[in-house]
Protein backbone atom coordinates (compact mmCIF):
# COMPACT_ATOMS: atom_id res chain seq x y z
CA UNK A 1 0.00 0.00 0.00
CA UNK A 2 3.21 2.65 0.63
CA UNK A 3 3.76 2.20 -2.92
CA UNK A 4 0.80 3.73 -3.91
CA UNK A 5 0.32 6.23 -1.44
CA UNK A 6 2.17 9.31 -3.28
CA UNK A 7 0.35 8.49 -6.78
CA UNK A 8 -3.43 8.68 -5.43
CA UNK A 9 -1.78 11.38 -2.87
CA UNK A 10 -0.75 13.34 -6.53
CA UNK A 11 -4.04 12.51 -8.28
CA UNK A 12 -6.03 13.82 -5.87
CA UNK A 13 -4.13 17.14 -5.56
CA UNK A 14 -4.61 17.54 -9.16
CA UNK A 15 -8.45 17.61 -8.88
CA UNK A 16 -8.57 19.34 -6.13
CA UNK A 17 -6.49 22.29 -8.10
CA UNK A 18 -8.58 21.48 -11.12
CA UNK A 19 -11.83 21.89 -8.74
CA UNK A 20 -10.33 25.64 -6.93
CA UNK A 21 -8.99 26.87 -10.06
CA UNK A 22 -9.96 29.91 -12.29
CA UNK A 23 -11.80 28.51 -15.05
CA UNK A 24 -11.76 24.73 -13.45
CA UNK A 25 -14.35 22.51 -13.25
CA UNK A 26 -17.06 24.32 -11.65
CA UNK A 27 -16.00 28.04 -12.91
CA UNK A 28 -17.73 29.94 -15.87
CA UNK A 29 -17.23 29.08 -19.74
CA UNK A 30 -15.31 31.95 -22.11
CA UNK A 31 -11.40 30.12 -21.70
CA UNK A 32 -9.62 27.96 -24.07
CA UNK A 33 -10.93 26.39 -27.01
CA UNK A 34 -13.41 24.17 -25.38
CA UNK A 35 -16.29 26.12 -26.99
CA UNK A 36 -15.20 25.16 -30.50
CA UNK A 37 -14.70 21.90 -29.50
CA UNK A 38 -18.30 21.59 -28.87
CA UNK A 39 -19.31 23.17 -31.97
CA UNK A 40 -17.43 21.15 -34.04
CA UNK A 41 -18.81 17.54 -31.94
CA UNK A 42 -22.48 19.08 -32.56
CA UNK A 43 -21.80 19.06 -36.01
CA UNK A 44 -20.58 15.46 -35.80
CA UNK A 45 -23.24 14.42 -33.90
CA UNK A 46 -25.83 15.57 -36.80
CA UNK A 47 -23.79 13.46 -39.50
CA UNK A 48 -21.22 15.85 -40.77
CA UNK A 49 -17.90 14.89 -41.29
CA UNK A 50 -14.83 16.88 -40.09
CA UNK A 51 -12.80 17.82 -42.92
CA UNK A 52 -15.49 17.09 -45.71
CA UNK A 53 -18.35 19.20 -44.33
CA UNK A 54 -16.69 21.78 -41.75
CA UNK A 55 -13.11 23.13 -41.62
CA UNK A 56 -11.40 21.44 -38.41
CA UNK A 57 -8.28 22.92 -37.27
CA UNK A 58 -7.23 19.42 -35.16
CA UNK A 59 -5.66 16.55 -35.96
CA UNK A 60 -7.85 13.16 -36.68
CA UNK A 61 -7.10 11.49 -33.10
CA UNK A 62 -8.91 14.37 -31.28
CA UNK A 63 -12.13 13.87 -33.25
CA UNK A 64 -13.48 10.69 -31.32
CA UNK A 65 -12.73 12.62 -27.93
CA UNK A 66 -14.88 15.47 -29.12
CA UNK A 67 -17.39 13.61 -30.30
CA UNK A 68 -17.56 11.07 -26.60
CA UNK A 69 -17.54 14.49 -25.02
CA UNK A 70 -20.29 15.98 -26.53
CA UNK A 71 -22.41 12.28 -25.66
CA UNK A 72 -21.75 12.93 -21.58
CA UNK A 73 -24.38 14.32 -19.28
CA UNK A 74 -24.21 17.77 -18.75
CA UNK A 75 -23.09 20.75 -20.92
CA UNK A 76 -20.59 20.71 -23.22
CA UNK A 77 -17.57 22.47 -21.51
CA UNK A 78 -18.67 20.97 -18.14
CA UNK A 79 -18.28 17.05 -18.99
CA UNK A 80 -14.90 18.57 -21.23
CA UNK A 81 -13.45 19.93 -18.02
CA UNK A 82 -14.20 16.89 -16.07
CA UNK A 83 -12.91 14.50 -18.81
CA UNK A 84 -9.88 16.83 -19.21
CA UNK A 85 -9.24 16.83 -14.96
CA UNK A 86 -9.75 13.20 -15.51
CA UNK A 87 -7.22 12.69 -17.82
CA UNK A 88 -4.94 15.21 -15.99
CA UNK A 89 -5.24 12.92 -12.27
CA UNK A 90 -4.79 9.84 -14.60
CA UNK A 91 -1.15 11.14 -16.64
CA UNK A 92 -0.26 12.10 -12.48
CA UNK A 93 -1.27 8.97 -10.78
CA UNK A 94 1.16 7.00 -13.86
CA UNK A 95 4.05 9.21 -13.93
CA UNK A 96 4.55 8.85 -10.19
CA UNK A 97 3.67 5.36 -10.16
CA UNK A 98 5.32 3.87 -12.72
CA UNK A 99 7.84 6.46 -13.99
CA UNK A 100 9.71 7.98 -10.61
CA UNK A 101 7.94 8.54 -7.27
CA UNK A 102 8.87 11.66 -6.08
CA UNK A 103 7.09 14.25 -3.09
CA UNK A 104 8.42 17.08 -4.85
CA UNK A 105 7.18 16.04 -8.75
CA UNK A 106 3.78 14.96 -7.00
CA UNK A 107 3.01 18.64 -5.55
CA UNK A 108 4.29 20.35 -8.77
CA UNK A 109 2.09 18.48 -11.11
CA UNK A 110 -0.63 18.30 -8.41
CA UNK A 111 -0.82 21.85 -8.55
CA UNK A 112 -0.25 22.58 -12.03
CA UNK A 113 -3.80 23.27 -12.74
CA UNK A 114 -4.07 26.03 -9.78
CA UNK A 115 -0.92 27.58 -10.95
CA UNK A 116 -1.47 28.00 -14.87
CA UNK A 117 -5.06 29.07 -14.40
CA UNK A 118 -8.13 28.55 -16.60
CA UNK A 119 -6.27 27.61 -19.89
CA UNK A 120 -5.67 24.56 -17.91
CA UNK A 121 -8.62 22.37 -18.43
CA UNK A 122 -10.07 24.37 -21.52
CA UNK A 123 -7.79 22.71 -24.58
CA UNK A 124 -7.50 19.32 -25.19
CA UNK A 125 -3.89 18.66 -24.31
CA UNK A 126 -4.22 16.53 -21.25
CA UNK A 127 -5.31 13.91 -23.51
CA UNK A 128 -2.42 13.63 -25.71
CA UNK A 129 -0.09 14.30 -22.58
CA UNK A 130 -1.79 11.01 -20.81
CA UNK A 131 -1.08 9.29 -23.63
CA UNK A 132 2.36 9.96 -24.05
CA UNK A 133 2.78 9.47 -20.29
CA UNK A 134 1.70 5.73 -20.78
CA UNK A 135 3.46 5.59 -23.40
CA UNK A 136 6.58 6.39 -21.65
CA UNK A 137 6.04 4.29 -19.36
CA UNK A 138 5.31 1.26 -21.53
CA UNK A 139 8.97 1.79 -23.27
CA UNK A 140 10.35 2.07 -19.48
CA UNK A 141 8.66 -1.31 -18.52
CA UNK A 142 10.06 -2.73 -22.36
CA UNK A 143 6.82 -3.10 -23.56
CA UNK A 144 7.71 -2.59 -27.19
CA UNK A 145 4.09 -3.24 -28.84
CA UNK A 146 2.39 -1.31 -25.80
CA UNK A 147 5.03 1.85 -26.64
CA UNK A 148 4.43 1.86 -29.94
CA UNK A 149 0.76 1.43 -30.24
CA UNK A 150 0.07 4.77 -27.59
CA UNK A 151 2.66 6.24 -29.62
CA UNK A 152 1.05 6.30 -32.70
CA UNK A 153 -2.78 7.39 -30.95
CA UNK A 154 -0.71 10.07 -29.27
CA UNK A 155 0.71 11.48 -32.81
CA UNK A 156 -2.42 11.32 -33.93
CA UNK A 157 -3.99 13.33 -31.24
CA UNK A 158 -1.24 15.74 -31.27
CA UNK A 159 1.88 15.98 -33.35
CA UNK A 160 4.43 16.46 -31.07
CA UNK A 161 4.83 13.05 -29.37
CA UNK A 162 6.32 12.34 -32.70
CA UNK A 163 9.73 13.92 -31.05
CA UNK A 164 10.17 10.12 -28.87
CA UNK A 165 10.49 8.18 -32.08
CA UNK A 166 14.24 8.23 -32.99
CA UNK A 167 14.41 7.43 -29.11
CA UNK A 168 12.35 4.76 -28.69
CA UNK A 169 13.24 2.87 -32.19
CA UNK A 170 17.30 2.50 -30.82
CA UNK A 171 16.07 1.04 -28.04
CA UNK A 172 13.44 -1.61 -30.38
CA UNK A 173 14.60 -4.71 -31.06
CA UNK A 174 12.22 -5.69 -33.75
CA UNK A 175 12.37 -2.15 -35.49
CA UNK A 176 10.81 -3.23 -38.74
CA UNK A 177 7.77 -4.20 -36.93
CA UNK A 178 7.67 -1.50 -34.51
CA UNK A 179 7.52 0.96 -37.27
CA UNK A 180 4.50 -1.32 -39.47
CA UNK A 181 2.79 -1.21 -35.96
CA UNK A 182 3.18 3.01 -35.17
CA UNK A 183 2.19 3.26 -39.50
CA UNK A 184 -0.60 0.89 -39.07
CA UNK A 185 -1.95 2.58 -36.50
CA UNK A 186 -2.09 5.84 -37.87
CA UNK A 187 -3.13 4.58 -41.18
CA UNK A 188 -6.53 2.98 -39.04
CA UNK A 189 -6.86 6.01 -37.45
CA UNK A 190 -6.89 8.52 -40.36
CA UNK A 191 -8.72 6.22 -42.89
CA UNK A 192 -12.14 7.07 -42.71
CA UNK A 193 -11.08 11.09 -43.00
CA UNK A 194 -9.00 10.35 -46.01
CA UNK A 195 -12.04 8.55 -47.46
CA UNK A 196 -14.28 11.21 -46.46
CA UNK A 197 -12.53 14.08 -47.03
CA UNK A 198 -9.21 13.88 -48.36
CA UNK A 199 -8.62 17.27 -49.39
CA UNK A 200 -10.41 19.08 -46.26
CA UNK A 201 -7.63 17.19 -43.96
CA UNK A 202 -4.65 17.63 -46.59
CA UNK A 203 -5.58 21.18 -46.15
CA UNK A 204 -5.70 21.30 -42.54
CA UNK A 205 -2.55 19.59 -41.94
CA UNK A 206 -1.04 21.67 -44.77
CA UNK A 207 -2.46 24.71 -42.38
CA UNK A 208 -0.62 23.79 -39.92
CA UNK A 209 2.92 23.45 -41.41
CA UNK A 210 2.68 26.42 -42.99
CA UNK A 211 1.75 28.58 -39.75
CA UNK A 212 4.03 31.58 -38.90
CA UNK A 213 6.08 32.76 -36.12
CA UNK A 214 3.19 32.33 -33.48
CA UNK A 215 3.94 35.61 -30.84
CA UNK A 216 4.92 33.37 -27.94
CA UNK A 217 7.12 31.81 -28.93
CA UNK A 218 11.07 31.90 -28.44
CA UNK A 219 11.60 33.20 -31.90
CA UNK A 220 9.13 35.45 -31.45
CA UNK A 221 10.36 36.85 -27.81
CA UNK A 222 13.54 37.59 -29.20
CA UNK A 223 12.03 39.73 -31.71
CA UNK A 224 9.54 41.33 -29.74
CA UNK A 225 12.13 42.89 -27.03
CA UNK A 226 14.11 43.61 -30.08
CA UNK A 227 10.89 45.72 -31.45
CA UNK A 228 10.55 47.16 -27.66
CA UNK A 229 14.04 48.15 -27.59
CA UNK A 230 13.37 49.97 -31.29
CA UNK A 231 16.23 48.00 -32.99
CA UNK A 232 13.27 46.32 -35.10
CA UNK A 233 9.91 46.94 -36.82
CA UNK A 234 7.27 44.27 -36.56
CA UNK A 235 3.93 43.32 -38.11
CA UNK A 236 1.61 41.41 -36.19
CA UNK A 237 -1.60 39.95 -37.32
CA UNK A 238 -4.01 37.19 -36.31
CA UNK A 239 -3.53 34.27 -38.61
CA UNK A 240 -5.76 31.13 -38.92
CA UNK A 241 -6.44 28.90 -37.02
CA UNK A 242 -6.66 31.46 -34.51
CA UNK A 243 -3.18 32.49 -34.03
CA UNK A 244 -1.45 35.49 -33.55
CA UNK A 245 1.48 35.93 -35.46
CA UNK A 246 4.29 38.11 -36.20
CA UNK A 247 4.43 38.62 -40.69
CA UNK A 248 7.04 39.68 -43.34
CA UNK A 249 10.00 38.19 -43.92
CA UNK A 250 12.28 38.28 -40.92
CA UNK A 251 9.28 36.90 -38.50
CA UNK A 252 9.29 33.99 -41.94
CA UNK A 253 13.40 33.18 -41.56
CA UNK A 254 13.47 33.16 -37.41
CA UNK A 255 10.30 30.83 -38.28
CA UNK A 256 12.73 28.69 -40.89
CA UNK A 257 15.85 28.66 -37.95
CA UNK A 258 13.54 27.90 -35.26
CA UNK A 259 12.61 24.53 -36.64
CA UNK A 260 16.14 24.19 -37.72
CA UNK A 261 17.00 24.83 -34.22
CA UNK A 262 14.58 22.13 -32.73
CA UNK A 263 15.32 19.74 -35.13
CA UNK A 264 19.75 20.23 -34.08
CA UNK A 265 18.33 19.67 -30.81
CA UNK A 266 16.55 16.38 -31.31
CA UNK A 267 19.38 14.83 -33.20
CA UNK A 268 21.66 16.40 -30.48
CA UNK A 269 19.77 14.33 -27.56
CA UNK A 270 19.71 11.15 -30.26
CA UNK A 271 23.54 11.43 -30.41
CA UNK A 272 23.53 11.56 -26.64
CA UNK A 273 21.79 9.21 -25.83
CA UNK A 274 22.61 6.01 -23.80
CA UNK A 275 19.81 4.27 -22.65
CA UNK A 276 18.37 7.13 -20.06
CA UNK A 277 15.20 6.54 -21.43
CA UNK A 278 13.34 9.10 -18.53
CA UNK A 279 15.45 12.10 -18.65
CA UNK A 280 16.05 12.16 -22.31
CA UNK A 281 12.16 11.85 -23.07
CA UNK A 282 11.37 14.67 -20.57
CA UNK A 283 14.55 16.47 -22.54
CA UNK A 284 12.96 15.65 -26.10
CA UNK A 285 9.75 17.01 -25.42
CA UNK A 286 10.90 20.08 -23.35
CA UNK A 287 12.42 20.91 -26.48
CA UNK A 288 9.60 20.60 -29.09
CA UNK A 289 7.69 23.67 -26.43
CA UNK A 290 10.90 25.82 -26.32
CA UNK A 291 11.62 25.73 -29.90
CA UNK A 292 8.73 24.95 -32.17
CA UNK A 293 7.57 27.93 -34.17
CA UNK A 294 3.95 27.71 -32.70
CA UNK A 295 3.96 27.63 -28.56
CA UNK A 296 0.30 28.59 -27.09
CA UNK A 297 0.30 28.79 -22.96
CA UNK A 298 -1.34 25.41 -22.87
CA UNK A 299 1.85 23.66 -24.33
CA UNK A 300 3.20 24.02 -20.89
CA UNK A 301 0.56 20.87 -20.15
CA UNK A 302 2.58 18.82 -21.83
CA UNK A 303 5.54 18.93 -19.25
CA UNK A 304 3.42 18.36 -16.56
CA UNK A 305 3.22 14.40 -16.21
CA UNK A 306 6.96 14.05 -17.64
CA UNK A 307 9.17 16.56 -16.32
CA UNK A 308 8.98 16.48 -12.56
CA UNK A 309 9.29 13.16 -12.68
CA UNK A 310 13.21 13.38 -14.54
CA UNK A 311 14.36 15.18 -10.63
CA UNK A 312 13.77 17.73 -7.78
CA UNK A 313 15.66 20.51 -9.80
CA UNK A 314 13.86 19.82 -13.28
CA UNK A 315 10.06 19.98 -10.99
CA UNK A 316 11.01 23.17 -9.39
CA UNK A 317 11.93 24.92 -12.92
CA UNK A 318 8.92 23.95 -13.97
CA UNK A 319 7.04 25.16 -11.43
CA UNK A 320 8.45 28.45 -12.19
CA UNK A 321 7.91 28.20 -15.94
CA UNK A 322 3.79 27.40 -15.00
CA UNK A 323 4.21 30.50 -12.78
CA UNK A 324 5.41 32.58 -15.81
CA UNK A 325 2.80 31.24 -17.93
CA UNK A 326 0.31 32.49 -15.63
CA UNK A 327 1.12 35.81 -15.68
CA UNK A 328 2.08 36.02 -19.24
CA UNK A 329 -1.69 34.64 -20.34
CA UNK A 330 -3.23 37.19 -17.22
CA UNK A 331 -1.22 39.69 -19.30
CA UNK A 332 -2.11 38.25 -22.90
CA UNK A 333 -5.98 38.47 -22.34
CA UNK A 334 -5.74 42.18 -20.94
CA UNK A 335 -6.81 44.92 -24.31
CA UNK A 336 -4.80 45.10 -26.91
CA UNK A 337 -4.02 47.56 -29.57
CA UNK A 338 -1.71 44.78 -31.97
CA UNK A 339 2.07 45.08 -31.80
CA UNK A 340 1.72 48.49 -29.55
CA UNK A 341 0.68 46.03 -26.40
CA UNK A 342 3.54 43.88 -27.31
CA UNK A 343 6.03 47.00 -27.05
CA UNK A 344 4.36 47.04 -23.20
CA UNK A 345 4.85 44.62 -20.67
CA UNK A 346 3.69 41.17 -22.55
CA UNK A 347 6.60 41.27 -24.84
CA UNK A 348 9.12 40.88 -21.45
CA UNK A 349 6.31 38.20 -19.89
CA UNK A 350 6.79 36.12 -23.09
CA UNK A 351 10.50 36.95 -22.91
CA UNK A 352 10.97 35.59 -19.26
CA UNK A 353 9.04 32.47 -19.71
CA UNK A 354 10.59 31.76 -22.77
CA UNK A 355 14.12 32.03 -21.29
CA UNK A 356 12.57 29.88 -18.34
CA UNK A 357 11.89 27.06 -21.17
CA UNK A 358 15.57 27.30 -21.89
CA UNK A 359 16.85 27.11 -18.54
CA UNK A 360 14.44 23.90 -17.93
CA UNK A 361 15.70 22.45 -21.01
CA UNK A 362 18.90 22.68 -20.03
CA UNK A 363 18.23 21.24 -16.85
CA UNK A 364 16.79 17.82 -18.35
CA UNK A 365 19.45 17.77 -20.74
CA UNK A 366 21.65 17.73 -17.50
CA UNK A 367 19.52 15.23 -15.86
CA UNK A 368 20.84 12.62 -18.63
CA UNK A 369 23.12 9.98 -17.77
CA UNK A 370 26.54 9.85 -19.56
CA UNK A 371 27.11 6.58 -21.12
Amino acid sequence: MRRWWLPLAGAALFLLSCALARGGLFGAGGFGDADLYGGYAAKMAHGQWPYRDFFDEYPVGAQPLFLVVHWLPGTFVGAFRWTMALCGAASVFAMLAWLRHTVCGAVVAGLAPLIVGPVFLNTYDLFPALLVTLAIAAWLHDRERATWILLAVAIAVKVYAIVLVPFVLLDTQRRRRAVEWMLGVLVVLHLPFVLMGPGGLRFSYWLQIRRGLESESLGAAILLVLHRLGVVGLTLKDEAPGSRDLVGTLPNVVAALSTLALLAAIVWLWRRYSGDRLATAAAAITAFVTFDKVLSPQYVTWLVPLVPAAGVECAVLLAGVLVLTRLEWREFLKPHGGIAHWGDALAWWVAARDAALLILLAATTRRIRRP
